[in-house]
């Protein structure tokens, strides 16, 4: 599945057309908080450490831009500075609405 065309529709949301001809719109908060990346996958295992600072809560955060990596994800930046996730079509595929 690959996009035909990525727009940006508000600094909150962004349209994926498919190939297949279907629609998906991203919303930035549930985008950031579905973040494949090392980092934040590393923060969802429990920890030992008590002391251990939280990941920044995701709410209020907005798409800054987007890019194309190569031809099978996009890698979002998000208004908290956030930029380390490569999501795969297939996973945007997923969390689509």
């Amino acid at each position: 599945m690959i996009p035909k065309s990525v727009e940006q529709i508000s600094d909150q949301a962004i349209a994926i057309k498919w190939d297949d001809e279907s629609e998906s719109v991203f919303f930035a908060e549930k985008v950031r908080g579905q973040c494949p990346c090392a980092t934040c996958k590393d923060e969802e295992k429990p920890k030992e450490n008590p002391f251990k600072i939280l990941k920044a809560n995701p709410n209020n955060v907005f798409f800054r831009n987007w890019e194309m990596i190569g031809r099978y994800a996009i890698r979002f930046s998000f208004s908290d500075g956030h930029n380390a996730g490569i999501y795969t079509f297939e996973h945007l595929k997923e969390i689509g609405e």
